[in-house]
């Protein structure tokens, strides 16, 4: 339980569970009569000023426009892909092909027959199978939409046998090419403004031999470009066929093309690259679908490369052609979004001064009395005659009730506290009384003035603080030197067997107030069960620790009878609330401390370093520690007992 603060019949802000609890049912009933009486007339206002608002349309129409945009957009990707993962896949299909029957007719019998033989050959059987070789080209170029031309070339015949003519010309370049292309294994190659598929015998790039003829296989990129603007069938769209090494594009704009075929100076590697914006080669990168902007257009575009022929296919569309309807309905949008809002504003502005205003004084005039501030939230007006006058009659006819109740209760509570603390004070153990007084006769027999004065003097400051009842709580540094008297005596009575190291109080910390008497029972506790009987030399130390919000006071002893079961236990036992147990000793102190100083304050013990028990008494140093109130109830066993 927690109780207010000594002398201020409010507590400072801080009040107790039981005026808690009745000033909130107090608070809830009145928050309900609130809502159940602006529920009708208020309610009707607010229902017909919410028609006018478009909110609910607006929110379906945008979210109908963004659930159809992103539909569209997951539709483009979708298509996209699928259309350039068809295209390659049947592009890929038909090079294959190519390069299969490529492969077949270098090793033919008539190729063959040629190339090893033309030497010995009559010329008419050396026509005859140059003709038959040629209708064979024709009819492998007739089989493919993609071949142009085909070449079989024979240096050693001095032959350059094409599907429509024989020749004795062998193009430098041509050969160059076919030569890289033999060394690099690359499949296709850019020459002279076309691209080709080549092939030797023999073809294994790594023989020293000198290939003996070289077929060369002329791509028609007039139909592949038309196939690609076919296959790209959407508006403004792109499609960009093009090897990784950057040597070729095909698909360019017609635009572009025009511009490359007047560009005669251009070799053939610059004037391939212009089929495409280089830009847009840049921005998409990487395979996929994704999103890129060139010159403030955004784009879709779709990318796959394959790693058989070592080309790559990008296709990219506008994204305003696909989504252009679009921004008709979002002008419509944004047109009827602007007029619902200065709608909702203007209905904003009445609602502010009709409801609004008024139910924010009932809110502030409420935290206002949840905060004890009863003047302050006294006496509300209201000049209109509906349910907010009648809200605020009862709300200050129930504060000043409320402010009633809970003075009675808290006078109440205080006069309870200030008995249960006298009467736990009251609990010291007189057990060592009786020993000082034996010892005092003992003293007297032996004719000890000196020590019986320092005894005797000691003991009356020792019952005069102990007897004192002018206040409940006094400085720490007046529980302090009540220690340093209890150890004095305690001193005298053992002699040299005791050893007592007692530190001196932080300076900020000897203002403190604290319930009386909760140093000297932890301090008696240790001589009674840790040194009283210690077979060598008894050691009580007691140092202090002070931090930024907490004091703790540690009391150790080298008491050899404390086991771990003990400590173990009365641990325990501090931590269980029974009021209706009786308390005494260290469980007197720690509940004295709670219920004055708060949760955070109370004892912890443990095995002390020197071998005994270690109590660390907890002291909030915030305040004066006596504002914040204490709680709950501890159980009165400890080691006495």
């Amino acid at each position: 339980m927690k109780y207010p603060g000594k002398g201020n019949p409010r507590g400072n802000g801080k009040h107790s569970p039981i005026a808690i609890d009745f000033r909130e049912g107090i608070l809830l009933k009145a928050l309900h009569t609130l809502r159940s009486r602006i529920r009708f007339r208020i309610y009707e206002k607010l229902v017909t000023a919410f028609l006018l608002t478009l909110i609910p349309i607006l929110t379906i129409s945008f979210l109908v426009t963004l659930s159809s945009e992103a539909t569209i957009r997951e539709d483009i990707s979708v298509s996209l892909r699928s259309k350039v993962h068809s295209y390659l896949s049947t592009f890929e299909t038909e090079m294959t092909r190519i390069i299969r029957m490529k492969e077949r007719y270098m090793v033919d019998e008539d190729v063959q027959n040629l190339i090893m033989f033309h030497e010995i050959m009559p010329f008419d059987e050396q026509r005859t199978a140059m003709l038959s070789i040629q209708e064979k080209l024709r009819q492998f170029r007739d089989s493919s939409l993609f071949v142009q031309g085909i070449k079989l070339m024979v240096p050693e015949l001095g032959r350059d046998i094409q599907d429509e003519r024989i020749d004795h010309n062998f193009p430098q370049d041509e050969i160059d090419a076919l030569r890289e292309m033999r060394t690099t294994r690359q499949i296709i190659m850019p020459v002279n403004g076309t691209l080709i598929l080549g092939d030797s015998y023999p073809n294994n790039a790594m023989s020293m031999q000198t290939p003996e003829a070289w077929l060369e296989v002329i791509l028609s990129t007039a139909d592949i470009e038309t196939s690609l603007r076919q296959f790209s069938e959407f508006r403004d769209g792109q499609a960009v066929l093009f090897d990784q090494a950057g040597k070729w594009t095909l698909g360019m704009p017609p635009k572009q093309k025009q511009n490359q075929k007047q560009n005669t100076n251009t070799d053939t590697t610059a004037a391939s690259s212009m089929g495409v914006p280089a830009d847009a080669l840049q921005a998409a990168t990487k395979d996929g679908i994704g999103r890129f902007e060139l010159g403030g257009t955004k784009y879709y575009f779709a990318r796959e490369t394959s790693e058989l022929l070592h080309v790559t296919l990008l296709m990219y569309v506008p994204e305003k052609t696909v989504l252009g309807p679009l921004d008709w309905y979002k002008q419509l949008l944004w047109i009827l979004a602007a007029t619902s809002l200065l709608v909702i504003l203007v209905f904003s502005l009445w609602i502010y001064r009709l409801i609004h205003r008024p139910i924010q004084r009932l809110t502030m005039a409420f935290r206002q009395l949840e905060k004890g501030e009863f003047q302050q939230s006294l006496a509300l007006q209201y000049r209109y005659k509906d349910q907010f006058s009648d809200l605020y009659q009862q709300f200050n006819y129930m504060s000043s009730r409320l402010k009633q109740l809970i003075q009675d209760v808290y006078e109440q509570e205080l006069s309870l506290k200030r008995a249960e603390l006298k009467q736990l004070q009251s609990q010291i153990n007189p057990h060592f009384l009786y020993n000082i007084f034996f010892l005092l006769n003992r003293i007297l027999q032996f004719d000890d003035v000196d020590t019986a004065k320092a005894l005797t003097r000691n003991l009356g400051t020792y019952f005069r603080y102990i007897t004192r009842s002018s206040s409940d709580e006094v400085e720490l540094q007046q529980e302090m030197d009540h220690v340093r008297s209890y150890a004095a005596i305690q001193s005298i009575r053992f002699g040299s067997k005791l050893q007592i190291e007692l530190e001196e109080l932080p300076a900020e910390a000897k203002t403190l107030r604290v319930p009386r008497l909760i140093l000297q029972p932890i301090v008696e506790n240790a001589f009674e069960y840790g040194l009283e009987d210690h077979q060598d030399q008894g050691q009580l130390r007691i140092s202090c620790t002070m931090s930024a919000d907490m004091l703790i006071i540690q009391v150790e002893d080298n008491g050899e009878s404390l086991s771990d079961e003990v400590l173990k236990d009365i641990s325990a036992r501090l931590k269980i609330k029974d009021a209706a147990v009786e308390t005494t000793g260290m469980l007197n102190v720690h509940h004295r401390l709670q219920l004055s100083l708060g949760a955070s304050a109370g004892l912890l013990l443990s095995r002390s370093e020197l071998g005994g028990m270690a109590v660390r008494i907890q002291i909030p140093a915030t305040g004066n520690g006596l504002e914040q109130g204490g709680s709950g109830n501890v159980p009165s066993d400890d080691r006495r007992q």
